[in-house]
């Protein structure tokens, strides 16, 4: 039977380059040093010492969550919320492994970063 709150059950039934985007995603966070994947029922928590980010899979894409210091305006941000005076959370949609560039990742160090 498969453990419902797998990285691997998150992805069934999804577009195949899912899988491998996020697991490049994962591969490219790591170089900033320790990353959990923390699979929960419907989303995968990035975490440090607490969650900088959340990954959460749909059929052709997944919705990569981010908390950082400072608003974003670019057209990739597909959703921002304010948090809190200093916490902003955006969303980013990723389909392929080229969505993950070097924009991304330097706002996920931020987040990462800011994880304590």
């Amino acid at each position: 039977m498969t453990d419902m709150n797998s990285v691997d059950s998150l992805f069934e039934g999804k577009a195949p380059e899912l899988r491998s985007t996020f697991d490049h995603l994962i591969k490219q966070l790591r170089q900033f040093g320790d990353v959990k994947v923390a699979p929960k029922q419907t989303s995968i928590h990035l975490e440090k010492n607490s969650g900088f980010a959340g990954v959460h899979p749909r059929k052709t894409y997944f919705n990569l969550e981010f908390r950082i210091d400072h608003e974003i305006d670019n057209p990739r941000i597909t959703r921002m919320q304010q948090l809190s005076a200093r916490r902003f959370e955006h969303t980013v949609k990723l389909e392929t492994e080229s969505d993950v560039d070097e924009q991304l990742l330097k706002w996920l160090k931020d987040a990462y970063e800011l994880s304590k």
